[in-house]
């Protein structure tokens, strides 16, 4: 996209769900997790979140909502499965919480799917299990002497991987409740399809397409039995914080002028 174009469009979020092709957001070479495969291998400690500066959204779970919404409009995908993500940018490959430098911006809520990189779950449908995997490609991943921020030690997982393992267990598991949420979002068609006029104050604007919101007026009118197993099903409050996101549009209009972006 040009930015320069007054009337540039961005198409978003470009954020791919988890499974879908042809690979996951920010996922290069995804494989299992082995000894033998990653012998002697470490993960540096790092704080750069250079690998999600591309990202114009990011995958959220329900379970985030409260702490994403006061800094990102969530809205949802078009695509199947749909997916909630947080808007981090306006321009097309532009995280705007993400500096030059690696760095996210400080106080800003940085999304599960963030902090989980390198490591994801992997679907042995086989099997029908999840085993844990890892990003070859992750700039973080090295081959350094010592048991410090080793991968495995002695042939054993270490306490990295034992970590890694109980994170990627709580995001599988709110990852299937955030599932059911927007299934039920498509049940009840609460999904609308959205576009979003930006203006900068240096002229520059863009039309962000691409994107779905809960159709408030839908949502007003609709029955008490649906409207009482949205409340019974815990889906309620994530669906007034979805509403209360979009005042954050304004955040990254303001960032994208303080950024020159």
């Amino acid at each position: 996209m040009a930015e320069n174009d007054p009337s540039a469009s961005s198409s978003m979020p470009a954020a791919t769900a988890e499974g879908a092709a042809p690979l996951p957001l920010f996922y290069r070479r995804p494989a299992p997790l082995s000894a033998l495969r990653h012998f002697g291998l470490s993960l540096s400690a790092t704080d750069s979140f250079a690998f999600a500066r591309d990202a114009n959204a990011i995958p959220l779970n329900v379970s985030e909502f409260s702490l994403a919404a006061r800094h990102y409009p969530i809205v949802f995908t078009p695509t199947d499965p749909v997916t909630p993500v947080a808007v981090v940018g306006i321009a097309k490959s532009r995280n705007l919480f993400v500096d030059a430098a690696g760095k996210w911006l400080a106080g800003a809520y940085i999304p599960a799917y963030v902090r989980r990189y390198p490591f994801l779950f992997i679907e042995d449908k086989e099997k029908d299990e999840f085993i844990l995997g890892i990003d070859d490609a992750a700039k973080a991943l090295r081959e350094e002497a010592g048991e410090k921020d080793r991968l495995f030690w002695e042939g054993k997982p270490t306490s990295l991987i034992e970590r890694a393992m109980a994170f990627c267990k709580e995001y599988q598991s709110d990852l299937n409740f955030t599932r059911k949420f927007c299934a039920a979002l498509e049940e009840d068609r609460l999904l609308a399809d959205k576009e979003a006029g930006v203006a900068l104050k240096d002229g520059k604007k863009f039309r962000l397409t691409g994107f779905r919101i809960v159709d408030e007026a839908k949502f007003d009118k609709l029955p008490a039995k649906p409207l009482l197993q949205l409340r019974r099903r815990r889906f309620m409050h994530p669906i007034y914080l979805h509403m209360i996101s979009t005042a954050n549009w304004a955040t990254l209009v303001d960032l994208a002028a303080q950024q020159g972006d």
